[in-house]
């Protein structure tokens, strides 16, 4: 009976420590991305963003019921449009954040997600750094014609 007594705590001693590294396993998996990584895709969903709404003005503004309007800005219209298609082909998504991302926005077809290149976090903040700088000059640029 004592014999039976010992192999029981034994046991449970064994599960125990067993159900306590399997919960340090899984918990220990998930970490924080690099702060470089957040920053980052900080940037990008902001990037994304003004490309959604200057993607959307320019469209309003091409559709402009004003023959007059139309004819006076047509060309840059048209290299505004290039630009935002350029700009959407050149974006790079930010490593770890793919399922935080809403792709409901942007077009996907300029862009492949599996070949992104092999950057640094510090690279991948410069990389969205640069993209968002790049968006808000096109996106001046269809103020510009808004006024």
């Amino acid at each position: 009976m004592i014999q039976k007594r010992c192999f029981s705590k034994c046991c449970a001693h064994v599960f125990f420590t067993l159900g306590l590294i399997a919960l340090a396993v899984a918990c220990g998996g998930k970490k924080e991305p690099n702060e470089d990584l957040q920053q980052a895709f900080k940037l990008h969903q902001e990037a994304v963003n003004i490309h959604n709404q200057a993607d959307q003005q320019l469209a309003e503004l091409m559709t402009n019921g004003d023959s007059l309007f139309i004819e006076a800005n047509q060309k840059d219209l048209d290299s505004i449009s290039r630009s935002l298609k350029a700009w959407n082909e050149q974006l790079v998504e930010v490593p770890g954040f793919e399922e935080a991302h809403d792709h409901s926005g942007h077009d996907h077809s300029g862009h492949d997600h599996a070949k992104q290149p092999e950057l640094t976090p510090q690279q991948h903040l410069q990389v969205q750094q640069h993209l968002l700088q790049e968006i808000r000059a096109i996106e001046k640029r269809i103020d510009q014609i808004k006024e």
